[in-house]
């Protein structure tokens, strides 16, 4: 074979060859609480759709929404699974925390966000939760932020009721002992304590939200997307693809949920997934941040497009 030959064959293998993705220097931790609306995240490890785009990434479990902004804040971990308001509160706090991507969406035909009281507590009714230990996954979290919206829509002062942090893994056992009178849960924690008689429905809370609004987001530090670009467009593809499986299987997503969140197999499979959408709008954090506004959670202005990185 001659030189030229030979230097013709490389160059039509180069051509051909598919373009290199882009390869994280370095492992990448995720992060998100253990609730099943965060199959995306886990769909993303355990489906391969990470690897296909050259990222190691690693999923960690935080006990509280709370705890992940100051995790991507130090670099323990590089992005996680917030609510809009989790995000927008740290931002209105000084955090330069930018949303990469959509996650969950709230729609009007799945109820997802329920407030459960415990047997025996007679609470039916907004009103009956005056006075009343409310166990909320965190403070100024989405669902306690939706749960005020819940309380002021009802003609019911928020200041009336003793808000406390539950993380989700403690609500049922809360309930059932009498430490708190009632809490707002999704699935899986919702499945486990109505099956086991913990607590009953008072009320489902997604009605009253826009349909299509966004349940949960994932979120980074400014500065890390910023040095790490490649790496950002690599997560948006992959979170992309996630989301999309989890919406087209979610049996199998539901098993990928179960690697990572250790609940009776039974359990899990009555857990609802809300639907995946990547796509998230200035307008649609604009809602959260009016709501928490009016609820005197935020201190300053908060430009929900500044919020947002192009996909």
């Amino acid at each position: 074979m001659t030189i030229v030959r030979a230097l013709i064959l490389v160059l039509a293998a180069a051509i051909a060859a598919p373009a290199p993705s882009a390869r994280s220097a370095e492992p990448i931790v995720g992060t998100t609480t253990p609730a099943a609306d965060g199959a995306s995240l886990f769909v993303g490890k355990e489906e391969g759709f990470y690897a296909k785009h050259g990222l190691d990434v690693t999923i960690q479990i935080a006990a509280l929404m709370p705890n992940t902004p100051p995790m991507l804040a130090s670099g323990s971990a590089r992005f996680g699974l917030l609510t809009p308001a989790t995000v927008i509160q740290a931002v209105d706090g000084g955090l330069d925390l930018v949303a990469i991507s959509g996650a969950s969406v709230l729609t009007h035909d799945l109820s997802s966000q329920i407030i459960v009281a415990r047997e025996g507590s007679g609470i039916k009714t907004a009103a009956d939760l005056a006075g009343k230990r409310f166990g909320v996954p965190g403070f100024g979290a989405s669902l306690h932020v939706v749960t005020l919206y819940w309380l002021e829509k009802n003609g019911v002062d928020a200041k009336t009721v003793k808000f406390v942090e539950v993380p989700f893994p403690a609500m049922r056992d809360l309930l059932a002992s009498g430490q708190v009178d009632a809490v707002v849960a999704i699935d899986p924690i919702l499945s486990q304590i109505l099956s086991s008689k913990a607590g009953y429905v008072v009320a489902d809370l997604v009605p009253d939200q826009p349909d299509h609004s966004p349940a949960l987001i994932v979120a980074a530090m400014r500065d890390w997307v910023t040095a790490h670009g490649a790496e950002t467009k690599a997560l948006q593809a992959a979170l992309a693809e996630s989301e999309e499986f989890v919406n087209a299987n979610p049996d199998k997503a539901r098993a990928d949920v179960a690697v990572y969140i250790k609940m009776p197999p039974e359990l899990l499979k009555l857990a609802k997934i809300s639907k995946q959408d990547p796509v998230l709008t200035p307008q649609q954090l604009e809602w959260w941040i009016d709501v928490m506004k009016r609820n005197k959670m935020l201190t300053g202005s908060v430009d929900a497009a500044k919020m947002i990185v192009a996909r």
